[in-house]
């Protein structure tokens, strides 16, 4: 029975569906070249849909130039599905129109087309439906509705068709030969050498990161430092990355002191007491000189407190679509409303929350860099974080490509400062640890903590900690 709509049929095109099973029936080399485009389920006809999965499953057992009327006819008997595909008389007309089967891959596209028609139709009216529901959370109706056309948009179908190892096998020596000959990683850069050295080149697309570390140790400033690099990288915007960053515990204004005194290298407690002395104080011009260096980059701050899950992922969305987004950073993970009820343990709330990033790093193909907490078990300056210290849910180290944690003492101890690249005596060694890494190997670093400015920097790596 046809779907409607206000009286309006759902689209196909029947003849289209006949002209490709035709095809198939005279060559079977068009089955190849639909299943390409297509799959059982575009198909309009409900008996169209077995007929052209039963070509398939019949293929396998016969290689044959031109497939066998008599016997795909016994072998729809054998399977029961004869008077559901139409009958012998019906399957035997499907030929009688076909004038060139060389047009397979014009009707097979065109039934694609029409059945993703189908498909936005029914999801609009589900959608509509939702919007409709009172007891529905909006904002989640939203989120799932931008998933779901996401998923048409970019997918088209590609989630159900089956992909051969030589598919991949391709796609892989196409890009060790692309970067052979000088061609980017996609790796988002760090600007942290020895992280950017032990990830292969930054952080991957797809990608879920997670920085972990003890309170008041740095997780907040290594990963405003981080975006600073990012998105200062280079001399203008069009140089630099597009990042995100859902900061749900500090305020824009907040990071922006941040990125600005990191930048400048004015001290972060001067910026916050604006304790400047006019147009001439070296310090004043230092910080405005940064700040016009950050203005027109391509930095997006969200600082909504306990934002919803559903509004990161459709804000994400969007910021992909429209502004090319390359990385997102989220402060921190324990912060965002998972949407769920109240009495479901914490733990499943954050195990959903950790899934759903990993998805959405998939996705959207980019990094997605998350700050946790670690439990009190890794309290104390000797006691170094370890896996089975990220605080709530254990879900997030299976979910995570990447687990770096930073490890020192809180107490910033002047004899143990040493010297930044300008030779000033103001860094403070801090370890970093790379706990896990899914797709390479896990190691010991040291960068520097700047405790004027709550910013890191690249130091040598021969400093004792």
């Amino acid at each position: 029975m046809a779907f409607e709509n206000k009286g309006q049929t759902l689209p196909y095109d029947e003849d289209v569906e006949k002209a490709v099973i035709g095809s198939i029936l005279l060559n079977s080399n068009a089955l190849e070249i639909a299943c390409e485009v297509i799959k059982p389920s575009d198909f309009y006809h409900t008996g169209h849909q077995k007929l052209f999965q039963a070509l398939i499953d019949y293929s396998e057992q016969k290689q044959l130039k031109t497939l066998d009327f008599l016997s795909i006819i016994s072998f729809l008997e054998a399977r029961n599905q004869l008077a559901e595909c139409g009958g012998a008389a019906y399957i035997s007309s499907l030929t009688e129109n076909v004038t060139n089967t060389a047009s397979v891959s014009v009707h097979a596209q065109k039934i694609k087309n029409l059945s993703l028609r189908r498909a936005l139709i029914k999801n609009a009216a589900l959608l509509t439906s939702s919007a409709y529901d009172m007891s529905a959370n909006i904002q989640k109706v939203i989120d799932e509705g931008e998933a779901e056309l996401g998923r048409l948009s970019i997918g088209s179908g590609e989630a159900n068709k089956d992909h051969q190892v030589n598919d991949f096998i391709a796609q892989t020596i196409e890009n060790i030969q692309e970067r052979m000959s000088g061609a980017s990683s996609g790796a988002v850069e760090t600007g942290f050498d020895v992280l950017d050295s032990a990830t292969d080149g930054g952080f991957r697309p797809t990608d879920f990161i997670i920085i972990a570390a003890r309170p008041s140790i740095g997780k907040t400033a290594f990963a405003t430092s981080i975006i600073q690099n990012m998105v200062t990288k280079g001399n203008s915007s069009a140089d630099s990355y597009s990042v995100a960053f859902y900061s749900l515990e500090m305020s824009g204004v907040q990071v922006c002191q941040r990125l600005i005194s990191g930048i400048s290298k004015v001290p972060l407690k001067t910026i916050r007491n604006a304790t400047f002395f006019g147009g001439k104080d070296r310090n004043f011009n230092r910080m405005m000189d940064a700040s016009n260096n950050l203005y027109d980059r391509n930095l997006f701050i969200f600082d909504t407190p306990n934002m919803k899950l559903s509004e990161i992922r459709s804000s994400a969305r969007r910021l992909k679509r429209e502004k090319g987004l390359q990385a997102m950073f989220i402060d921190y993970i324990g912060l965002i409303d998972a949407e769920m009820d109240a009495t479901i343990p914490r733990f499943e709330q954050v195990a959903s929350v950790s899934r759903s990033l990993k998805a959405l790093a998939r996705e959207l193909e980019i990094p997605v860099v998350v700050l946790c907490q670690v439990s009190r078990d890794a309290e104390g300056d000797k006691n170094e974080p370890q896996l089975n210290n990220l605080r709530d849910s254990g879900a997030i180290e299976q979910d995570a490509d990447v687990v770096m944690f930073l490890h020192r003492s809180r107490k910033v101890e002047q004899d143990k400062l040493v010297k930044d690249k300008e030779g000033n005596q103001t860094l403070m060694p801090t370890k970093l640890i790379i706990a896990k890494q899914r797709n390479g190997e896990t190691g010991e670093f040291k960068i520097g903590f700047r405790p004027v400015t709550a910013s890191f920097e690249n130091i040598d790596q021969n400093v004792q900690l």
